[in-house]
């Protein structure tokens, strides 16, 4: 094993979510992981499945996955707060930004392993449209 390749025990270590999340942490999703694809429901179904995008290799940590809920709320509401914008972002409010994605399926119905190719529907920025499936 060269050194760039993680041990097992070590990796065993890492991207300890449930754990983190069991003893109170605010667990906060986002591309910015070493280990994260860029593209948000990628991540979200990461944390749930803890595979490869390709889905080819078996789970890293199986017990470190995060729930659907869990997921949805570390790349939205918990983002915002570690981004100290708790108050303006992260959900939908009186008050905050009017940012949302709607999706083509419920996120926290549709199985690990198909959520990260759901199709977006409708992006609003600010309150206003950035995309429109088509026939919408």
């Amino acid at each position: 094993m060269d050194a760039a390749t993680p041990s097992k025990g070590r990796a065993g270590r890492a991207f300890r979510c449930r754990d983190l999340w069991a003893a109170g942490a605010r667990v906060v999703l986002g591309s910015d992981w070493p280990i994260a694809p860029y593209p948000p429901l990628q991540v979200m179904a990461g944390a749930r499945h803890r595979r490869p995008a390709g889905l080819s290799l078996p789970p890293h940590g199986p017990g470190q996955a995060l729930t659907p809920l869990q997921a949805l709320q570390g790349i939205t509401l918990n983002a915002a707060w570690v981004a100290g914008e708790e108050q303006l972002a992260g959900r939908l409010a009186v008050g905050h930004r009017a940012d949302l994605t709607v999706l083509a399926g419920d996120p926290l119905d549709v199985p690990d392993d198909e959520l990260a190719g759901l199709p977006v529907v409708l992006t609003v920025v600010a309150g206003r449209p950035t995309h429109r499936a088509a026939g919408l």
